[in-house]
């Protein structure tokens, strides 16, 4: 069977196959959740995990076939695979209950995010597969996660400082990972034709986990924002995590930072994630949340940003401050010009200073 023939780009083709496969994972999922709760007559533990399995490997396994037979990444492998991905908890969850054991033990499910965030980071990495690395980060954060659960004494919750600490160092370890994975292409064997990614491509792939290290770092600021549930009638309220000037700072500057980043190098990602932390300082820090006695003063908080701001703007204004080229930096693209997209620059062979020889732009 010519499987680069049964596969073969076709604009029409492609979205039958996207249409055909989001309705078969949309249907056995909606089977499997039929059938395991408390609606009608459920299936035994097994018949529930064959379930799940038939269409996860369908999907995941389809999409990288497809994708190893075709030049370049066509959208329906990418919704195959992703859609695989996201599948693929359940099904290991489910796993756990057909043997016996108890899918909700810190222990399974550090594992089973593990094995997720693999098999991402395997999608993103052999097939190109966007997104894969940022599913990788945010599967990790909760992987280990519930892995310090059960390592600290009477868990997180009992200890936030040591988690906020902790996601702070995930982000620093994402962002080392993505500067691994855009200097370097490590499966580049097991890659279509063993061809290496081209430097546009490894560009884009290293900016979903500065996303995903954007996420660990305002997460950990933003962990404070539980004393607001506290402070209403919702029926979600739990344990609070003292306010702190550290951890407001600590919050402002990873929002500050990711916004900047994906304003300046056009990436949506570290944009949504920094404006949700800004949000969230805004309402934390602005009512006082998880003060026992708040001051309406702008005496502060509110003071010094507004004299930062201005400073900064008007510093902003001053003709002899000329700032380098941050992207043709990072990328070793002096002298050619990168495009805000992160297309890759126009030049091709120049020395890659952050990231080796970059490549053509798709």
């Amino acid at each position: 069977m010519n499987l680069s023939r049964l596969f073969a780009p076709d604009e029409g083709r492609d979205a039958l196959r996207t249409l055909g496969g989001l309705l078969l994972g949309l249907g056995f999922f909606m089977a499997f959740a039929r059938k395991s709760g408390g609606l009608g007559e459920g299936w035994s533990d097994w018949a529930l995990f064959i379930t799940l399995l038939i269409i996860t490997v369908f999907l995941y396994g389809v999409g990288l076939v497809g994708r190893l037979n075709t030049p370049t990444l066509r959208a329906w492998q990418a919704v195959y695979v992703v859609f695989g991905i996201l599948l693929l908890p359940f099904l290991l969850f489910q796993f756990i209950e057909a043997v016996g054991g108890n899918a909700s033990a810190g222990l399974n499910v550090f594992w089973v995010l593990l094995v997720t965030a693999a098999a991402a980071a395997f999608a993103a990495l052999v097939a190109d597969i966007r997104y894969g690395l940022l599913l990788t980060a945010i599967a990790l954060i909760v992987s280990l996660s519930a892995l310090w659960n059960e390592i600290l004494s009477d868990g997180l919750i009992a200890h936030y400082g040591i988690y906020r600490g902790l996601l702070v160092i995930y982000g620093l370890l994402f962002l080392a990972l993505a500067f691994a994975v855009y200097r370097f292409d490590p499966l580049t064997r097991l890659r279509p034709s063993r061809v290496a990614a081209s430097e546009p491509e490894r560009w884009l792939r290293a900016q979903d986990l500065v996303t995903g290290a954007a996420l660990s770092a305002v997460l950990a600021g933003a962990i404070t924002f539980t004393a607001f549930f506290a402070q209403t009638d919702s029926l979600f309220a739990p344990p609070v995590a003292s306010p702190s000037l550290l951890w407001d700072l600590e919050l402002l500057l990873a929002s500050l930072l990711a916004v900047l980043w994906g304003a300046r190098f056009a990436v949506r990602g570290p944009t949504y994630v920094g404006a949700i932390g800004l949000l969230i300082f805004m309402i934390d820090v602005g009512s006082e949340v998880g003060v026992d006695f708040p001051e309406s003063t702008i005496v502060g908080w509110p003071l010094i940003l507004a004299l930062v701001g201005a400073a900064i703007f008007v510093a902003s204004l001053l003709p002899d401050i000329t700032t380098p080229d941050a992207e043709a930096k990072l990328r070793g693209t002096l002298g050619a010009s990168p495009g805000p997209s992160g297309a890759g620059p126009s030049t091709t062979g120049s020395a890659g200073g952050f990231g080796g020889t970059s490549g053509t732009a798709p």
